[in-house]
C-alpha cells in the first residue's frame, strides 16, 4: 500500500456514514426493552421481601425485649401486702 492508497482510504473512512445497528435490529431491541418488565418485577419482589423481613425482625425483637423485661420484673412474683393478712382477720 502506497501513500495515495492510504490517503484515499483515510478520506473514505472519514466521510463514510457512521456504522450502526440495522434499523430492524434496533427496533427489535427497543421493543424488547419496552415490554421487558422482568427487572422491574425482580426489584419489586426484592423490596417487598426486604420490607417484610424488616417488619418481622422488628416484631420479633420487640417480643424478645418484652419477654426479657417481663421475666425480670418481680412485681407479680410476691403477693401484695394486704392488711387482712397482717392482722389475721376482721375483729
Amino acid at each position: 500500500m502506497n501513500h495515495s492508497d492510504l490517503s484515499r482510504m483515510l478520506k473514505h473512512a472519514a466521510t463514510a456514514p457512521p456504522a450502526g445497528a440495522p434499523v430492524t435490529l434496533q427496533e427489535a431491541i427497543m421493543a424488547r426493552v419496552r415490554k421487558d418488565d422482568g427487572r422491574e418485577r425482580r426489584w419489586r419482589s426484592f423490596v417487598q421481601w426486604l420490607l417484610i423481613l424488616a417488619a418481622a425482625s422488628g416484631i420479633i425483637t420487640a417480643g424478645m425485649i418484652g419477654w426479657v423485661l417481663a421475666s425480670r420484673d418481680t412485681t407479680h412474683t410476691t403477693p401484695p401486702a394486704m392488711e387482712l393478712f397482717r392482722t389475721g382477720g376482721p375483729q
